[in-house]
């Protein structure tokens, strides 16, 4: 396994990526998505363990879009069984991705701590919800938008911790301390790309906000406008999450073959071929 280095303009390249491999079986990764959506709505109506366990679920969650990106770009129907693949199929990465997902739970409680100890903090937060009229004046709140930054500054060096691990541990078969680490490393010496990766999808967030506005000022049948907006939401998300396997194979010379050797891990869309290495 060796680290590739990638421009920064192959970020716009995995947005593209996702996109079109979202076009390609959009019903299929936005009922994925829906199914996750769903089950963390369950898990969410469970005190205490249910969020611990939801956080837990998570790398799982973007191991099973990865995988369900390599089906969809070798042509097959994606499973909502995909999920689970990891562990379904290879019970011996069971103790690993159990590992990975207590890992991560732990790194997110940090996070929630340090936002505690270094913004406004939770009584005052919760006095600012109390006192508010509605959304629009709890997100102006400043207490609120600092609360908000400090976790967003919080979160991304652990975003970049696990980011590729889950990949790693199922496909490069490494340890969880070894693939937290190449992980971190893959994504510091590739950050211009995840710069750029991640400003692509803030913009084009804005831009589908901005013309589902227009059309409520178009179309004056608010449920139509509703739909239409969730159902963009939703296929967007769904996108994001389908280009994930992209960032990845994209950083690793082909991280994700399996240890079959079938499907090469650097077969990407047909569509938008890989950069290669810088």
């Amino acid at each position: 396994m060796k680290l590739r280095l990638v421009k920064p303009a192959q970020g716009l390249v995995w947005v593209r990526q996702g996109l079109l491999l979202g076009k390609r079986q959009p019903l299929n990764f936005v009922g994925l998505l829906g199914l996750v959506a769903s089950v963390a709505l369950l898990l969410m109506s469970l005190p205490v363990i249910g969020p611990l366990l939801l956080l837990a679920a998570m790398p799982m969650v973007w191991m099973g879009f990865m995988l369900a990106s390599r089906h969809a770009l070798a042509s097959e129907k994606i499973p909502p069984s995909v999920l689970i693949e990891a562990v379904r199929t290879q019970p011996e990465m069971r103790k690993a991705f159990a590992r990975l997902g207590g890992a991560y739970v732990a790194a997110t409680l940090v996070v929630m701590q340090l936002a505690h100890v270094f913004g406004p903090g939770a009584d005052v937060l919760a006095e600012a919800f109390e006192t508010a009229q509605d959304a629009g004046e709890i997100l102006a709140n400043p207490l609120v938008q600092q609360d908000l930054l400090w976790r967003m500054a919080l979160t991304l060096p652990v975003s970049l911790l696990f980011w590729h691990t889950p990949a790693l541990i199922l496909w490069a078969r490494q340890p969880l301390a070894k693939a937290l680490f190449f992980s971190w490393i893959a994504c510091w010496r590739n950050l211009g790309a995840f710069v750029v990766y991640g400003a692509a999808w803030a913009v084009l967030i804005v831009l589908v906000g901005l013309i589902d506005s227009v059309i409520a000022m178009v179309v004056p049948v608010p449920a139509v406008v509703n739909v239409l907006a969730v159902a963009t939401g939703l296929w967007v998300a769904a996108a994001f999450y389908a280009s994930l396997y992209f960032t990845v194979v994209d950083c690793f010379d082909a991280p994700g073959t399996p240890p079959d050797g079938s499907l090469p891990g650097q077969d990407v869309s047909r569509d938008t071929p890989s950069s290669g290495q810088a």
